[in-house]
């Protein structure tokens, strides 16, 4: 949708600024990435999960409320991907998730 692709395009540029500074965190698995969950950006609880995930209709269904809900709060000034909902709401979506992405 045209709102991913003005995200991604926010992403990749803010890659580009900062080639020299970008690094993948040490506890970042290779095929994996970094969400950050929570209803406040002081109470954000971080979890590293398969990218693969990100094909799982029902985690998308959550990605796209919260870009809905709060698209400001989507992608933080840093291209953190940050997902204002419930920790318990994130959880139970990871298990339902389909077996084959995750």
């Amino acid at each position: 949708t045209k709102a991913w692709k003005q995200m991604s395009s926010r992403v990749a540029k803010h890659h580009v600024a900062t080639k020299d500074q970008y690094h993948i965190p040490h506890d970042v698995p290779k095929g994996h990435l970094v969400v950050y969950v929570g209803k406040e950006e002081e109470s954000y609880k971080r979890f590293v999960i398969k990218i693969t995930l990100l094909h799982d209709p029902i985690f998308r269904a959550l990605l796209d409320q919260s870009k809905d809900e709060a698209y400001d709060d989507f992608t933080s000034g840093d291209s953190k991907l940050c997902i204002p909902c419930d920790e318990s709401l994130f959880l139970e979506v990871i298990r339902c998730a389909s077996p084959r992405y995750s």
